[in-house]
């Protein structure tokens, strides 16, 4: 690493875990969907590798059209130092991650897993499957794997003399060439990591398997290969998590950032759009005209009280898992997310039973989510619990959104709604007649801003 320092390194902050650990973290570029790059192997020191010049062109290429933030893991680099060694697991790094994400209110992101760090990569985007769209594992190495190709005598030549021990491991990761570079890398390698931890980290990466996370991992995935990595752990990887995309970089340099085609490949991989995945419950609406939909409203009971006492974090984290479940039904539905309002959501069908199977498909979806929920730790076990109103009519369009009195009927109708219903006027009613719903007339109601009562529906929907 060839230390000349850019014109004007990130600025360095500071997020703290669940479990009380300061963790340190640079954002640099803007817009996109942001890219949370993992540390390599064991080793993170992102002040140093600020005034690497050949590292930090990298960071700015890729900076160049997102949003990237790099963090330090505990125990390394510019983050607390000072840890309990029962947290050395990739789900506590995955807990590291996290706190990055919330401390930037990040409500979705890309992952960019290195090496040995790909286990948290992994363990992060299994627990935080509504959070994590993209996912790429640049040459994965599982920690049995890892263990029972390189131990050996490792761990004792790294007890016994720190600086015999980084410069071997230097001149292995960067080319036995590697000369004055190696040299630089060794000593970034002490700087990151102190002794005593990292021979702890070498004892327990051996029981850090990436196997269980595979199959909870959606989002897109992206699986590199390359000369340094191991056949076991890609085959592994790219097998286990469902349609991951496998390219493979025979002739890929030793270290990441002289890799151009990799870079190339993770540019064309992430793009500059919207992700494909979140986008496709999505339309582009013909700009000002009028055409018959069916709009459907959902809101979440009593979102404000639930942030006041779970606070704005553990709250957040509720609502995104509201949204994955309500996005899923649009998508299995044929819906149109038009636009979420944090706690609700409004979305466009082109016919009304279209509409009613999905808002059953909903209220059914989160009664069976809150009669499972886990033990109520932190807020994750509280309820969550929804209200759908709809209507049908000839709104217009414009700029992909829904504007007029059908739209605004939909919204109050959803408001004057209780937790658990789905209520509708007789025009979906109507539209729907034939198609074996069942409807409770509850008679005509008055509804802030209009001047006639309107005569509302509630859908039943559960299966009893």
């Amino acid at each position: 690493m060839a230390y000349n320092t850019p014109t004007m390194e990130p600025r360095i902050q500071y997020a703290t875990t669940e479990d009380g650990v300061s963790i340190a973290y640079w954002t640099m570029g803007k817009g996109g969907t942001p890219l949370l790059i993992t540390a390599p192997l064991g080793f993170g020191h992102i002040a140093l590798e600020c005034q690497d010049a050949s590292l930090f062109a990298w960071y700015r290429h890729l900076a160049e059209s997102r949003t990237i933030v790099r963090f330090d893991n505990r125990g390394e680099g510019m983050s607390q130092r000072q840890i309990q060694e029962n947290t050395i697991s990739p789900h506590h790094h995955a807990i590291d991650m996290d706190a990055v994400c919330k401390s930037l209110d990040f409500e979705h992101v890309n992952v960019l897993g290195l090496t040995g760090n790909c286990m948290k990569a992994a363990a992060f985007a299994a627990q935080h499957r509504q959070l994590v769209d993209q996912l790429i594992f640049w040459v994965p190495i599982n920690g049995p794997d890892f263990h029972q190709a390189q131990m050996g005598t490792v761990v004792s030549l790294a007890s016994k003399d720190w600086k015999v021990f980084t410069e071997a491991w230097a001149q292995m990761t960067m080319g036995w060439s590697g000369g004055q570079r190696a040299g630089e890398y060794a000593s970034f390698v002490r700087e990151s990591m102190t002794q005593e931890l990292f021979v702890r980290f070498l004892e327990v990466i051996g029981e850090w398997d990436i196997t269980p996370y595979l199959s909870e991992i959606e989002a897109q995935t992206l699986v590199l290969s390359g000369r340094a990595g191991s056949p076991e752990s890609l085959q592994l990887v790219a097998s286990g998590v469902r349609n991951a995309q496998l390219v493979r970089l025979p002739d890929s340099p030793l270290v990441y950032w002289e890799d151009e085609h990799a870079l190339k490949v993770i540019e064309e991989f992430l793009g500059d759009a919207p992700v494909a995945a979140r986008e496709e419950s999505k339309s582009t609406l013909p700009s000002g005209t009028a055409e018959t939909f069916t709009i459907l409203f959902t809101d979440v009971e009593g979102s404000t009280a639930l942030t006041q006492r779970l606070g704005d974090a553990k709250a957040r984290e509720l609502l995104r898992e509201h949204e994955r479940m309500v996005r899923e039904a649009l998508k299995a539905h044929g819906g149109s997310e038009v636009k979420t309002m944090g706690d609700g959501f409004m979305a466009s069908f082109s016919s009304a039973t279209k509409a009613l199977h999905c808002a059953i498909a909903m209220q059914r979806a989160f009664a069976e989510r809150n009669s499972v929920r886990p033990e109520p730790v932190e807020g994750r076990g509280e309820e969550i619990r929804i209200r759908v109103g709809l209507n049908a009519g000839e709104p217009i369009a414009e700029d992909d959104d829904l504007f007029g009195t059908a739209v605004n009927l939909a919204a109050r109708i959803c408001g004057h709604a209780e937790a658990g219903q789905i209520l509708a006027p007789i025009v979906v009613r109507e539209l729907a007649a034939g198609k074996q719903f069942m409807f409770a007339d509850l008679g005509e109601t008055e509804l802030r801003g209009f001047e006639d009562p309107v005569r509302l529906f509630e859908l039943s929907w559960r299966e009893s």
